[in-house]
């Protein structure tokens, strides 16, 4: 039966990186039949001015301010603890959080568990910018939130200005309020890397997708250096480039010529993995192993695992983990997700340009490739094109969107909630 589950769950990945890669072959030009072919819907862009990117940096500052506040007073409303408001950032340090805030304090090196470097797993940049930050804010934790509100806010003003221009203001401004009523994003306001996910991939987007090669590599170097997944901007710059030169339309000196040009800008496009070898050259300077944060995941019981096999364990911890309140924080949100951003990914596929579309299902799948999956949720609050995805399938329905976002907005206070309790939130 395992077999079957697995053989059936490859082909229809394999059908459905087919269809994306027939479909970026259209766009970027190549003689295909439908539904592979045709034009991208007509869409009303616009570039949004810098008072409009003001106010949504200001807005998403003050969301962050609001959300903290608000998990205290719904913390001590339904704890009845009556936690101060100084112990916000200590309130907040929970699961990974305080190895974050241990390593900007001690370093990779000073940081050990069982005499070892096991925080390898965690990714350098954010770790550096909250020690940089803790030069001016005393309390390390305060300063890693302080980091996560300022990224968060910038992030979204990357967010909308790439919306904007792709689908117009009106899709742009639902697209960032699902962002933020999603039920994990709460993970946004966090001692963790999701704020700067955010900033680091939606700028790298937004460059990419201007062809402004220069800005899209610096952001993926960062993107990079903040999770193993910023790597992926490769991919999406590569294929928006093929795209913009219309690549296989091309025939004979045409083609060399613009084969030539393409190659001029690859060490521009490949720059992201400059970000890793900064990560390799972390853990060779920690141990004298480059790769040592393999050796690092094994202890946390992290690897690579086809996903067909991480969906068979989450089903089956779905139904029969021993703690009850475990299987509804943890293993079936987790379950669910997959099917809501699949059914998401099916319906946009021939909607949107293939740069988005095939970043958003590499990441999404790669997401549920761990051999012990904690934070889908949180790992998927970070795939931006799905939001625009999601904005774009609820045009003209507007009472379908105010109740999602009701929805989703009412699932995140109890995740919160839980999260600050110690729940399996993560």
């Amino acid at each position: 039966m395992e077999v079957l589950w697995s053989g059936l769950a490859t082909g229809a990945f394999l059908a459905a990186a087919g269809a994306l890669v027939l479909r970026w072959l259209a766009q970027c030009g190549a003689e295909l039949p439908a539904p592979f072919s045709g034009p991208l819907p007509s869409r009303r862009w616009e570039t949004p001015d810098r008072i409009v990117l003001w106010k949504v940096f200001a807005a998403a500052l003050l969301f962050r301010f609001v959300v903290a506040l608000g998990s205290l007073l719904l913390y001590n409303a339904l704890s009845g603890e009556g936690v101060a408001l100084t112990a916000l950032p200590g309130l907040w340090s929970r699961w990974d959080s305080p190895h974050y805030v241990k390593l900007a304090e001690l370093g990779y090196a000073g940081y050990l568990e069982d005499g070892q470097p096991l925080f390898l797993v965690f990714f350098p940049l954010y770790v550096w910018l909250t020690r940089g930050a803790s030069l001016l804010v005393p309390d390390t934790a305060l300063a890693g939130m302080g980091v996560s509100f300022f990224c968060f806010a910038w992030g979204c003003v990357y967010f909308y200005r790439l919306a904007c221009e792709e689908y117009g203001a009106r899709t742009a401004r639902r697209a960032l309020a699902l962002l933020w009523a999603f039920p994990f994003a709460f993970f946004y306001g966090g001692i963790m890397t999701e704020s700067l996910f955010l900033l680091t991939t939606a700028a790298g987007l937004y460059h990419i997708r201007r062809h402004r090669w220069g800005w899209a590599a610096l952001w993926g170097v960062l993107a990079a250096m903040t999770r193993m997944q910023g790597v992926l901007l490769v991919g999406a710059a590569m294929a928006e480039l093929c795209n913009s030169v219309k690549l296989f339309s091309l025939r004979g000196i045409e083609r060399r010529r613009a084969f030539w040009n393409m190659g001029k800008k690859l060490p521009l496009i490949c720059a992201p993995v400059l970000g890793s070898l900064v990560y390799f050259s972390l853990n060779f300077h920690v141990t004298g192993n480059p790769f040592a944060f393999t050796d690092m995941q094994r202890h946390w019981s992290q690897g690579f695992m086809w996903f067909p096999g991480v969906l068979s364990y989450l089903a089956k911890n779905a139904l029969t983990w021993p703690t009850v309140t475990t299987r509804w924080e943890m293993w079936l949100p987790e379950l669910l997700l997959f099917p809501v951003f699949a059914c998401l990914l099916w319906r946009s596929w021939k909607k949107h340009r293939s740069m988005l579309t095939l970043y958003a299902f590499v990441y999404f799948i790669l997401n549920y490739c761990l051999s012990w999956l904690l934070s889908a949720g949180r790992y998927l609050a970070c795939a931006v094109p799905c939001f625009f995805f999601a904005a774009d399938e609820l045009e003209g329905r507007p009472r379908v969107t105010a109740a999602l976002l009701l929805g989703m907005g009412l699932l995140q206070c109890a995740f919160l909630y839980r999260y600050l309790c110690w729940g399996q939130v993560m």
